[in-house]
């Protein structure tokens, strides 16, 4: 199916912490089944520079392209048989692309004062959003190693190399979309990209309430970390099919 959008970004901070299940479980639609690793349920954060995107296939141009901070907040499910992403919660530094998120793709964006910069190859970013819930995240971050891709059957792949996300029909937030919360449909977006360049990272992650935010325990430990330098991904139109059987 052709892309609707293309998207860039760069300096993408993966972070994963392990929450036991049942915890997850109540913040999951019950069309959708939380996808376990090693017995545990995962949710992530993603810091990010969004660098813009352009219609269909096409990136945007070098020119046009300005850094906008992104934190995506998604835990792991599944359809049926098929595996994806369930955001809980992104935040933007940009109103448009918040209103677009929602509108465009209905996804659960949030508007927040984001601030992203840069020491040598160290970047340090800083969230806070006001309302809606609050919710705040500080970090710093600096790739420490040569690029490698993840492993099969390994944490790397299982909360990264997704490729699509998944909502219920009630949640759907696109103008016109008009979904009912009794529907046990459910939308799917595709995500057509290259597997992701990975590098190892030292990170300090400094504050985060996104998890409070979201009705999940505060998770406690230390993350299992990921960096990326950019990514360039094709987003598909959504595409309605049956949920899984409600819990």
């Amino acid at each position: 199916m052709p892309p609707i959008l293309t998207v860039t970004g760069r300096d993408v901070l993966f972070a994963h912490w392990p929450l036991d299940p049942a915890a997850v479980e109540p913040h999951v639609p019950a069309v959708l089944d939380v996808e376990t690793f090693d017995g545990s349920a995962w949710v992530s954060v993603l810091a990010l520079e969004n660098r813009g995107f352009g219609p269909g296939p096409m990136a945007p141009p070098p020119r046009l392209r300005r850094g906008v901070p992104q934190l995506n907040l998604r835990t792991y499910v599944t359809v049926g048989d098929q595996p994806g992403v369930y955001f809980l919660s992104l935040d933007t530094g940009d109103r448009l692309a918040a209103w677009a998120g929602r509108r465009g793709f209905g996804i659960p964006f949030h508007r927040a004062r984001m601030r992203m910069t840069r020491q040598g190859d160290e970047v340090s970013i800083r969230s806070r959003r006001e309302g809606d819930p609050p919710a705040d995240f500080r970090a710093r971050y600096r790739p420490t190693g040569g690029t490698y891709r993840a492993a099969p059957s390994s944490i790397e792949e299982f909360c990264i190399e997704h490729v699509r996300y998944v909502l219920p029909a009630g949640e759907d937030r696109r103008l016109g979309a008009g979904g009912d919360g009794g529907d046990e449909r459910v939308r799917v977006g595709e995500l057509d990209r290259e597997p992701w360049e990975l590098r190892p990272v030292e990170a300090t992650i400094r504050e985060n309430t996104l998890f409070e935010a979201a009705g999940l325990p505060a998770p406690t430990g230390d993350p299992v970390v990921q960096y990326s330098p950019g990514f360039t991904m094709r987003i598909e139109p959504l595409r309605t099919r049956p949920g899984s059987a409600v819990r």
